[in-house]
C-alpha cells in the first residue's frame, strides 16, 4: 500500500489551489488538493479506524486547521476557504511547508498563549502526581479534559473567523438549544439588529412569552468589551422593559465590565465570553459532532456473586 502524505505535506498544495482559484468551498478545495497531489484510488480508499472516513481528506482538513490558526487561511463565509494574510509568506518559501514554519506568526503565538492559559485554568492539582499513582480511569479522565481544552481552543478560533452574520446565527442556535423561545430557533430568528448589524433586541424566555430577555451579540476578534458598552446595554434593557439580559461576545470582557455587571441589583445580566460560548456550543452540540464513543467495560460483581 502506498503511504498517504502527512497532514503538513498538504499545506502547500492547499494554498496553491486557493491562489489559483480564489475563494473555494471546503469540499471543492479538498478535491482540488486531491487532484493536485495525484492521490491514487488506493490512497483515497484508505479510511480512519475511528470514523471510517477518508484518511487523506481528513489530513487535508487538518492542514486547513493549522493554516487557519497561523493566519494563512481564512473563512470568508461558512464552509469556504480563502487565502489569509500570511499565505504569501509561506508560498514564497519555495519548498514544502512544515509545522515549524507556522509557529513564528503572531496569530499562531496568540493561539498557543490562549491555549496555555485555558490549560492552566482547567488543570487540577493531581496533574503534578506521578502517572504511577493514577488509575486507568484517572488517565482516561485526564485525556478527556485535555481533548476538551484543545477543542475549546480550536472552536474559539473557528468562531472568531466566521462572518458577523454567521456568528449571530450561531448564537441564536445556542440559545434555542438552551431552551429560549421554547427551544425553537425559528421563534427567535426575528430578533432585531442594532445599528452595527449585531443582534440587539428581546427574545421570549419560553414558548408562551411569559418573560423576556434582552440580548446582544457581538463578534470581535481582538477587542475586549468594556464597561461603557455594558452600561449602554443595561440602559437598552431598561428602555425595553427587561429585567434580564444576556451579552454574548466572541472575545472577552474587561475586569471593569465584569465588576459592573456583577454589581447590578435592579436587573440580572449574564456575560458570555468566547470561552464560555465555546463550552456552551460543546454542551449543546452546536458546531461540533461526536467523533466516536468509547465503551469501558468492567467486571459485574453482582453477576459473579450469584449461585448457579
Amino acid at each position: 500500500m502506498i503511504d498517504i502524505p502527512k497532514w503538513h505535506e498538504f499545506m502547500k498544495p492547499l494554498l496553491e489551489v486557493l491562489k489559483e482559484n480564489g475563494e473555494m468551498s471546503r469540499q471543492e478545495a479538498v478535491e482540488a488538493v486531491v487532484q493536485k497531489v495525484g492521490l491514487t484510488p488506493e490512497q483515497l480508499a484508505e479510511v480512519q479506524v475511528s470514523d471510517s472516513k477518508s484518511k487523506a481528506r481528513a489530513r487535508v482538513g487538518w492542514a486547513s486547521s493549522y493554516l487557519r490558526v497561523a493566519g494563512a487561511l481564512s473563512g470568508p463565509r461558512r464552509g469556504y476557504f480563502a487565502l489569509g494574510p500570511n499565505a504569501e509568506t509561506l508560498l514564497n518559501l519555495g519548498r514544502p511547508i512544515k509545522r515549524a514554519d507556522l509557529t513564528g506568526f503572531k496569530e499562531w503565538m496568540e493561539h498557543e498563549a490562549n491555549k496555555a492559559q485555558q490549560s492552566i485554568a482547567n488543570s487540577e492539582s493531581e496533574e503534578t502526581n506521578d502517572l504511577e499513582d493514577d488509575t486507568p480511569e484517572d488517565l482516561i479522565d485526564r485525556g478527556i479534559k485535555r481533548l476538551r481544552t484543545q477543542l475549546i481552543s480550536d472552536l474559539l478560533e473557528q468562531v472568531k473567523g466566521i462572518t458577523p452574520a454567521a456568528f449571530e446565527g450561531l448564537v441564536l442556535q445556542v440559545l434555542a438549544k438552551m431552551g429560549y423561545g421554547g427551544g425553537d430557533v425559528k421563534q427567535i430568528q426575528g430578533v432585531p439588529r442594532g445599528p452595527d448589524g449585531g443582534i440587539d433586541g428581546k427574545i421570549n424566555e419560553d414558548k408562551l412569552g411569559l418573560d423576556q430577555i434582552y440580548i446582544q451579540a457581538k463578534r470581535y476578534s481582538e477587542n475586549s468589551v468594556g464597561r461603557p458598552t455594558i452600561q449602554s446595554f443595561v440602559g437598552a434593557m431598561s428602555g425595553g422593559g427587561c429585567k434580564k439580559g444576556v451579552f454574548v461576545t466572541s472575545s472577552t470582557f474587561t475586569s471593569e465590565a465584569k465588576s459592573f455587571a456583577a454589581g447590578l441589583t435592579d436587573v440580572r445580566l449574564v456575560l458570555i465570553d468566547g470561552v464560555r460560548l465555546a463550552k456552551l456550543m460543546i454542551e449543546h452540540c452546536v458546531g461540533v459532532q461526536v467523533k466516536e464513543t468509547i465503551q469501558v467495560a468492567k467486571i459485574d460483581q453482582d453477576f459473579f456473586s450469584g449461585e448457579y
